[in-house]
């Protein structure tokens, strides 16, 4: 035997290098359109991600439409190698999978992490005469259809909280579907809408500036941080609703990689850094790990299946 077949057959017993993850950038797909709530929140996540997932390169990237219908299709079909993850925003992602045919299941992702949950308010322009949630109802009643309100998507979680609201007041208003919560605050600061359904987070900045005014909070109780605002409860309609969101992958995501996104969540959420900005911006944080998401999606789409069957929204 000649030393060139000695020498392969030796270089073929070594172990081959693993190649490094990740070996470009990682895109962010977010489902709304620039400047929203969610939006915001995953570009002040996206720094914090990087950092502690060892400076990896992550780029968010906007794919508007279809109550975020549009990014989830493209994030459940893609390579499941690490370099595709998707912002994605609850109740949104399972009430397209019972009003409608989305090109994704339940199981085409893997949820690695829950990073901030906060509660929908109700708010109208600040030349409106509405005071109160009481004289927007009275309105409505007197006007069926007539008043029109503004939110991201057509049938999504700011559509299905106003329509709680509707059934419990016995009224109708007009939805008017916009690509993101930024736009509807733009059309309700411009006066081409009377109100609009967004987080808290988007509207309490400019309700203490007076440029919008938050008519009520859906959520239990008070938030601490805007005690003036009250609660859609306290106000004699019993409407909670809110968007929480977290980060998923395609389903077939190498195990390795699930653990490394999933200890960079946990870390981006737990970081002061992160935390103080999130304050800032009026993010609630509220953490939840692989298995505690996984199981709050599995809830979520039990609970909202029910309310399809029972009725269906609009």
């Amino acid at each position: 035997m000649g030393l060139r077949p000695i020498l392969l057959a030796f270089l073929l017993l070594l172990p081959v290098p693993a190649v490094a993850w990740p070996d470009r950038p990682i895109q962010l797909l977010v489902g709304f359109a620039p400047g929203g709530n969610i939006d915001i929140a995953a570009r002040l996540a996206t720094p914090f991600l990087e950092r502690h997932l060892g400076g990896a390169a992550i780029t968010v990237v906007n794919r508007p439409g279809a109550g975020g219908a549009i990014m989830l299709a493209e994030a459940a079909a893609a390579r499941p190698d690490g370099h595709l993850l998707a912002f994605v925003s609850f109740p949104a992602l399972v009430t397209a999978l019972h009003d409608s045919a989305p090109r994704y299941t339940l199981g085409s992702f893997a949820y690695v992490g829950l990073l901030t949950d906060e509660p929908y308010t109700l708010f109208v322009g600040g030349a409106t005469p509405y005071r109160s949630l009481a004289e927007l109802v009275a309105a409505a009643r007197a006007r069926p259809e007539e008043i029109t309100i503004a939110g991201a998507g057509a049938g999504g979680a700011p559509q299905l909280a106003l329509q709680q609201l509707e059934q419990a007041a016995g009224i109708r208003f007009t939805w008017v579907p916009m690509q993101g919560a930024a736009q509807a605050l733009t059309l309700v600061q411009g006066g081409h809408a009377a109100g609009a359904v967004s987080t808290v987070s988007l509207t309490v900045k400019q309700h203490q500036e007076g440029q919008v005014r938050i008519l009520g909070l859906m959520d239990a109780a008070r938030w601490a941080r805007t005690p003036d605002i009250p609660t859609f409860r306290e106000q004699s309609f019993a409407v909670e609703a809110g968007s929480a969101r977290g980060f998923a992958l395609p389903a077939g995501t190498p195990e390795p990689i699930l653990r490394r996104f999933e200890a960079a969540i946990r870390r981006t959420a737990e970081d002061p850094g992160f935390q103080a900005q999130a304050a800032r911006d009026y993010l609630i944080v509220r953490h939840m790990d692989q298995a505690a998401m996984t199981a709050f999606v599995q809830a979520q789409d039990r609970h909202y299946g029910a309310l399809w069957r029972r009725s269906p929204w609009r």
